[in-house]
């Protein structure tokens, strides 16, 4: 039979392209680890650095209530411990129903305060963390005041994130009042010429990772699973927890304030003014 010059090998098989998923994060937050973890020939992340102001964009309703993009799909979330993620949620016009959280640490709150401002002076070592009330609230730099309205698009992140917590530390260099942040939010914004404190009184904050149900899927299971500490394809990959009974899975065991253990740095020793 003769030979068929027309046709010669097979096409060699195109490589797979990788699944994305797209992670909205947070001033402070240090996903890295879980990133590492999670990453492969086969996925990877790409990571949408919002404002705190802008946390729940992705789990909010599209324009005139239409449902929400589901871009980015999983996100960073940080709310108030004496109150939780699902006032958060409610604050935003979301029903925690809709929405997975699953609660990974807590952070300490720290205030920031210039070289001439009179709290400069405070030893933590020998006064203890600054109590709340020694703050004046006419003094407070409110990183609100200065961020950026939030992104029409939750996939649109500002130039510059945290900006809002980038001029509250400036003005507070300046000798000007007083800023109260995460401390992994201080450290990340830290001066030479800022000095933070251990603050008591103040209630901190909790961190986690929330999706809504309706876009649940493999890909968020095992990134969840990953900042788990779990390998990939491990049947304990199970659904998180809605955040109407703020129950967290085994992430949230052994929780510590400015926890290391998910990939966020312990917050740094005050230093000492003598």
């Amino acid at each position: 039979m003769p030979r068929d010059r027309t046709s010669g090998p097979p096409p060699a098989p195109q490589p797979a392209v990788p699944e994305t998923l797209f992670l909205s994060t947070i001033p402070g937050a240090s996903p890295s680890k879980w990133v590492d973890r999670f990453t492969s020939r086969e996925r990877r992340v790409q990571l949408v650095n919002h404002d705190v102001g802008a946390q729940l964009a992705f789990l909010a309703p599209g324009p005139e209530d239409s449902a929400p993009r589901g871009l980015p799909q999983l996100g960073y979330l940080r709310w108030p411990l004496d109150s939780g993620p699902e006032a958060l949620l409610r604050a935003g016009g979301i029903d925690p129903e809709d929405v997975h959280v699953v609660r990974f640490y807590e952070e300490e709150p720290v205030v920031c305060v210039g070289k001439d401002h009179l709290l400069a002076a405070w030893d933590p070592e020998t006064d203890g963390p600054v109590p709340v009330e020694e703050l004046d609230p006419e003094g407070l730099m409110d990183p609100a005041r200065f961020a950026p309205a939030p992104p029409a698009d939750p996939l649109d992140a500002p130039e510059v994130p945290g900006s809002g917590e980038r001029m509250a530390v400036e003005i507070v260099a300046s000798g000007a009042g007083h800023t109260v942040l995460p401390a992994s939010v201080a450290r990340m914004f830290g001066r030479k010429d800022v000095i933070v404190l251990p603050l008591s009184g103040h209630p901190g904050w909790g961190v986690g990772l929330a999706w809504l149900k309706a876009v649940d899927s493999q890909l968020v299971q095992d990134f969840v699973g990953a900042a788990k500490g779990r390998r990939p394809g491990s049947s304990r990959n199970e659904r998180g927890t809605s955040a109407a009974p703020t129950t967290s899975g085994s992430g949230a065991r052994g929780t510590a304030r400015a926890s290391g253990r998910t990939g966020q740095k312990s917050p740094s020793k005050p230093r000492k003014r003598r």
